[in-house]
């Protein structure tokens, strides 16, 4: 596999230029991670069950937890797109930096 100069460039553009993104995608994650405890909470002081488990029980069973949990977990999924597109701009740069290494030192001898 070769990875001209151009592909690594852009490689390197897309980190620079989705770094806010990345970001702005683990703030996301983190946000709703605490809303569904958040929500799960409410839920829970908003029964009129008698026990902690029974409590637990319908606010895990409630719409509003659900709405919490989708948008963890879509956020979450956002997140992970984000960070394997990095990877996969990270792993096109160091390939490009090995083979015109190796250029080098075959030009070299």
């Amino acid at each position: 596999m070769f990875i001209t100069d151009e592909q690594a460039s852009s490689a390197l553009d897309w980190i620079l230029g989705n770094a806010k993104g990345i970001g702005e995608a683990k703030r996301n994650a983190v946000l709703t991670e605490a809303m569904t405890k958040r929500v799960k909470a409410i839920q829970m002081l908003k029964s009129n069950a008698k026990t902690v488990a029974e409590r637990e029980n319908e606010a895990l069973a409630s719409p509003e937890y659900l709405e919490a949990v989708t948008a963890e977990a879509e956020a979450a999924g956002n997140l992970e797109t984000m960070r394997g597109l990095k990877d996969a701009a990270t792993a096109r740069i160091e390939c490009w930096r090995s083979l015109t290494s190796t250029a080098r030192q075959l030009r070299a001898a």
